[in-house]
C-alpha cells in the first residue's frame, strides 16, 4: 500500500534491500567492518563531503571533466572522459541542468558517473543521417578535486603539479599569505595524506587481530586523519 501510494516499485525496493545486505556481507568479509560496530561505520552517513569521497573511491576511474561552451559555439557544457569521448548527462541525471547551464567562464569541474551508453543516431528515409550517435553518462555527480586527489587513481608529482593516472593535472599553489610552504611542499603534503589514507584501509583489515588497546589507538588516529580530510574538503573553493 505504501509503495502504491508513493508511486514506488515494491519489487525494485526489495531488490535494493537485498543488494544492500549483500554489500554489507562483502564489507564484513573483507575485514573492513564487523557486525558489532555497524553504528560506527555509519557515523558519516549524513556528511555529504565524506560521502562524495566514497563515491569517488567506489566509481573511479569513471571520471569526467566539464568542457565549457565556447563563445559563438553551441550552448551548454559537455563532459569529457579519459578515453576522449565528449558526452552529455543522460536524461535521468539530476545534474543534467547544471551541465546544460554551464557558462563560458568558470572554475574547472569534475564529476563521477556510474555508466556510459551510446545512442545509434537516426537515419532518414533517404539514407542520410539526421542525428549522429551520441555518448551519454548516467548518474553523474560533481565532486571536488581533493576527493579525486585523495581517493582517485595513481598520483604522480611533476614539479608543482599532481597528475592522476597520467590524465588529470592539478596545479598546486604555494601559501602566499602565511609563506609557510612552497607549492612543492604543499603537493608533498597531499601525497603524504594520501599515503595515510591508504594505511587506514589496511589497518581496518588487520585490526580484527589487534588487541583492544591497539584498536582504540588506531581509531583515535583514524578519526584525526578523517577530520583533516573533511577540513580540506570544506575549505575548497
Amino acid at each position: 500500500k505504501f509503495c502504491r501510494n508513493h508511486a514506488l516499485n515494491h519489487l525494485a525496493l526489495r531488490e535494493i534491500d537485498t543488494l544492500r545486505h549483500q554489500f554489507l556481507d562483502l564489507v564484513i568479509d573483507a575485514g573492513l567492518a564487523t557486525r558489532d560496530d555497524l553504528d560506527d561505520c555509519n557515523i558519516a552517513k549524513d556528511d555529504a563531503l565524506i560521502t562524495s569521497c566514497c563515491l569517488v573511491a567506489g566509481l573511479y576511474p569513471s571520471i569526467c571533466t566539464l568542457v565549457r561552451p565556447r563563445r559563438g559555439g553551441p550552448k551548454g557544457g559537455r563532459l569529457l572522459t579519459k578515453d576522449g569521448n565528449v558526452s552529455r548527462p543522460s536524461s535521468s541525471s539530476f545534474q543534467r541542468k547544471r551541465v546544460n547551464a554551464a557558462a563560458e567562464n568558470g572554475k574547472d569541474a569534475y564529476a563521477i558517473y556510474h555508466a556510459k551508453h551510446r545512442s545509434i543516431g537516426a537515419v532518414g528515409m533517404s539514407g542520410q543521417r539526421q542525428r549522429p550517435p551520441e555518448t551519454f553518462l548516467a548518474e553523474v555527480n560533481f565532486v571536488s578535486k581533493f576527493s579525486l586527489l585523495l581517493f582517485g587513481g595513481q598520483l604522480e608529482l611533476v614539479k608543482n603539479a599532481i597528475i592522476i593516472d597520467g590524465w588529470l593535472k592539478f596545479k598546486v599553489s604555494d601559501d602566499a599569505e602565511s609563506k609557510k610552504g612552497s607549492a612543492v611542499d604543499n603537493a608533498v603534503l597531499i601525497l603524504s595524506l594520501r599515503d595515510e589514507l591508504d594505511k587506514i584501509i589496511l589497518e581496518h583489515v588487520v585490526e580484527t587481530f589487534a588487541t583492544s588497546e591497539e584498536k582504540a589507538s588506531m581509531m583515535r588516529r583514524h578519526k584525526q586523519i578523517i577530520a583533516v580530510v573533511r577540513q580540506i574538503l570544506s575549505e575548497e573553493g
